[in-house]
């Protein structure tokens, strides 16, 4: 191996190792609750919108942080003195990375005495997706890990939504898939999973661990039970993307239930989604739409309420897909 080449990658290790030392605050244990209603855990899937920088097109809540350290190797390496007195600066994630889904990897809390604490990510690329880019630093050196700061993220549409992975490669391999939930106009259409090696008492029982493990926060979520026979919860998915309205995204909290009737070796879920009256309203309680009308005389969504309908089933699918996962494990 040549030295040129060895000292590449000795720089690459140090970079990347020294960047965890570099992440701003300090470590905690996960998950976290955002909003005071999303839960977030190690694993989980971040599924990234456009940059909101005006200019760049760039993510300015994803970054790779300023490094001190890091630039004092890339010296030492380089004896080039004319950057010993410079820091990397912080990099941000370019636009490219746009439509990208990520893997959460820890947290940090940053407290400040002015400022309410807030809460960053490390995130990575997930395994499929690795090779398609990562944080250029220097025009040479890339540096894998990426810092999120969620609240901003997600309300500037740079985080479009965070969920649990989907189905395992065990239930893919053996078939065990099962038909999205999709709103229609004549309503969301419950869905039937065979899950043949659990009694119905086995599956009201593991469910019922699976609810109270995923609505952490007791405020998240009203059960409601009847033993061995259903389980129904009453939350609300917060932050939804609506519409886009003059340049601008908006966002609505949609209330929803999700019911889950058991009998031997099979479940049905379905959803309902609004208030008592199938509405969903605004940050001020105003009505801007319903669910029964959503779609015209020949059964397609009206294009005011098109990205509200995929991102409502995405969040259906999400719960669905984390319940039938962990039955079937």
């Amino acid at each position: 191996m040549k030295p040129s080449t060895l000292v590449c990658l000795t720089l690459l290790f140090l970079f990347s190792f020294q960047l965890f030392s570099q992440i701003p605050g300090n470590p905690i244990e996960g998950p976290i609750v955002l909003f005071d209603t999303l839960t977030v855990k190690k694993g989980d899937i971040i599924y990234l919108g456009k940059g909101s920088d005006p200019e760049t097109g760039g993510f300015i809540h994803l970054y790779a942080p300023k490094n001190k350290t890091a630039n004092t190797l890339y010296n030492i390496f380089s004896n080039d003195s004319d950057l010993s007195y410079k820091v990397i600066p912080q990099m941000n994630l370019e636009g490219s990375f746009a439509g990208s889904q990520l893997v959460v990897e820890s947290f940090s809390m940053v407290t400040s005495k002015k400022k309410v604490n807030k809460i960053l990510g490390v995130i990575n690329m997930k395994t499929d997706q690795f090779t398609e880019g990562m944080v250029s630093l220097q025009g040479d050196v890339f540096l894998n890990n990426v810092i999120v700061d969620f609240e901003p993220a997600i309300k500037s549409g740079e985080i479009l939504k965070i969920s649990t992975p989907v189905l395992t490669e065990k239930a893919l391999e053996d078939k065990l898939l099962f038909p999205p939930f999709e709103m229609t106009s004549k309503g969301i259409a419950p869905v039937v999973v065979a899950i043949n090696n659990l009694s119905k008492n086995e599956l009201y029982n593991k469910t019922l661990i699976w609810i109270n493990s995923y609505y952490q926060n007791q405020n998240q979520a009203t059960i409601t039970s009847i033993p061995d026979e259903k389980n129904s919860i009453n939350s609300v998915a917060k932050n939804v993307k609506f519409t886009r309205l003059m340049g601008q995204d908006v966002f609505v909290d949609v209330p929803y239930m999700f019911t889950i009737d058991f009998t031997d070796g099979e479940i049905t879920m379905s959803f309902t989604l609004g208030d008592e009256n199938g509405d969903i309203t605004d940050e001020h309680g105003e009505v801007i739409a319903s669910t029964s009308h959503m779609f015209n005389k020949n059964g397609e969504p009206y294009k005011m309420v098109q990205v509200f309908k995929a991102e409502a089933e995405k969040v259906m699918n999400d719960l669905s897909y984390a319940l039938v996962d962990y039955l079937m494990n």
